[in-house]
């Protein structure tokens, strides 16, 4: 009768310490870091459907009036694959992007209207067009 008493006060005890100290701990470390620091969403793939290799891929925000570096490096993308475009922590928020594309005959292709890469999650760039979805 005594063991299970005090099991039973254990089992209060745990209980009462998880809903006023262990709870509340975990649902501020969930939900604070939303709330304070915003999310960028900016991130997104990027499809090459333009029929070329891609040789180079320069993307720079819509506000700034030169190209940065390449974003492929040393790499090339084929015609009909894909990959994926992280922006750095200084360009959190940043969401309105330009493009440049240059191509392994030489030709290049730039789109300044500045696309809402945040409200997308893929860009498929054809001959042409730019189409997000």
């Amino acid at each position: 009768m005594g063991f299970m008493r005090f099991e039973e006060e254990n089992m209060r005890t745990f209980t009462k310490m998880l809903l006023t100290a262990v709870l509340p701990a975990v649902l501020l470390v969930c939900v604070l870091p939303q709330q304070a620091i915003p999310q960028s969403r900016a991130n997104f793939w990027f499809l090459n459907n333009t029929g070329k290799i891609l040789n180079n891929l320069f993307v720079s925000p819509h506000s700034q009036n030169s190209w940065g570096a390449d974003v492929l490096g040393r790499a090339t993308l084929p015609d009909g694959m894909g990959t994926l475009i992280v922006f750095p922590p200084a360009w959190r928020g940043v969401c309105h992007e330009d493009f440049k594309l240059v191509f392994s005959d030489g030709t290049a292709e730039q789109y300044t209207q500045g696309i809402d890469v945040c409200q997308l999650h893929a860009l498929q760039f054809d001959a042409t067009t730019v189409e997000g979805f």
